[in-house]
């Protein structure tokens, strides 16, 4: 009787296809995860494209878009009162309704903008009801804090990922709204939402929304809260950094809102921000998409805008009515 004898794997045969399997995952996980991300940086253009579709119809049907936020208060024609600089307060109790509130029957939530007392302020219990609620559609899925969905900040602002374009210079001051060099489609000490034939620089040459990072803190940081004016803007300035603009992503200097959490030395840049120039209030756009943030335009259409792109462009794409022409971005 002939037995034969069984052979298994050398120990060495193991360890090279070991090794090989390692080197075709390493070269299969950079494709993964490009394709994973190039999913949620279309999931997220299409999140600012409905935006900019809702502002659309917004104006189609109140022929301007929103306000950057409304005031409750019992000053002048309902206007926010300016200190001795021209500045609103970003912290006054008496603000309402974001823009990104009304335009909740647009983006199909007209429930949640049926429950909404636009006489009352944003932090009345009927009004955070809902404001406290994540919405998908101010959520990009390729922001890194998957808690964020569940964040509210200190007064129980949900917290999303885009805000408007409050014009190029600090978005409480009143001169961005009254200087053609500044002026932005959104204002919130001007109660202003603009009209398109307020845009004469033409609606495809003006950012109207995009990205912006949200805080994982829990705590005094308004950044990316829908129900919450100063965290439903950005602007390019800062009080600390007056020589310069703040671009998409920029690792020069903190976002300062009006409520923010002191975490200037968080070693993740786009999470950074600075309280000690809240009443100057810039917030960048940033985002976690590789190279730059998805924008939606006056237009409606969805444009990346690189993190090296030219300041003074990116100024021009911010003004509606500087009559600046555009390079390459």
């Amino acid at each position: 009787m002939i037995r034969t004898q069984r052979r298994g794997f050398t120990l060495v045969e193991l360890l090279v296809v070991i090794a090989i399997i390692g080197i075709l995952v390493g070269l299969l996980l950079p494709a993964v995860q490009a394709a994973r991300e190039a999913a949620r940086r279309m999931q997220c253009s299409n999140n600012l494209k409905q935006i900019g579709l809702a502002l659309h119809n917004y104006h189609d049907t109140f022929k301007s878009f929103p306000s950057a936020a409304i005031y409750t208060g019992t000053a002048p024609k309902q206007s926010p009162p300016l200190d001795g600089s021209n500045r609103c307060n970003g912290r006054d109790a008496n603000w309402g309704a974001t823009w990104m509130v009304m335009i909740l029957p647009f983006i199909e939530q007209q429930a949640a903008y049926n429950q909404m007392d636009f006489t009352q302020r944003a932090r009345s219990t009927v009004n955070n009801a809902i404001t406290s609620q994540p919405l998908d559609a101010f959520l990009c899925p390729s922001h890194v804090s998957v808690p964020v969905k569940l964040v509210q900040d200190y007064d129980g602002f949900a917290k999303g990922n885009y805000a408007a374009n409050g014009g190029t210079h600090y978005t409480q001051d009143i001169a961005t709204f009254n200087n053609s060099a500044y002026k932005g489609p959104f204002s919130l000490p001007g109660q202003y939402g603009a009209k398109f034939r307020d845009i004469t620089d033409g609606t495809s040459q003006v950012i109207a929304a995009g990205d912006v990072v949200a805080s994982p803190s829990n705590t005094w940081d308004d950044r990316g809260t829908w129900g919450w004016p100063s965290g439903s803007l950005f602007g390019l300035r800062a009080q600390q950094f007056s020589n310069g603009v703040l671009t998409p992503n920029d690792p020069r200097q903190t976002d300062c809102t009006a409520y923010a959490s002191n975490d200037n030395t968080n070693v993740v840049f786009n999470q950074r921000n600075n309280p000690d120039c809240s009443t100057n209030q810039g917030m960048a756009l940033r985002s976690y998409h590789p190279g730059g943030v998805q924008t939606v335009f006056c237009d409606g259409s969805v444009t990346f805008i690189g993190e090296t792109i030219d300041e003074v462009i990116y100024e021009n794409l911010m003004r509606i009515q500087d009559g600046q022409p555009l390079g390459q971005f």
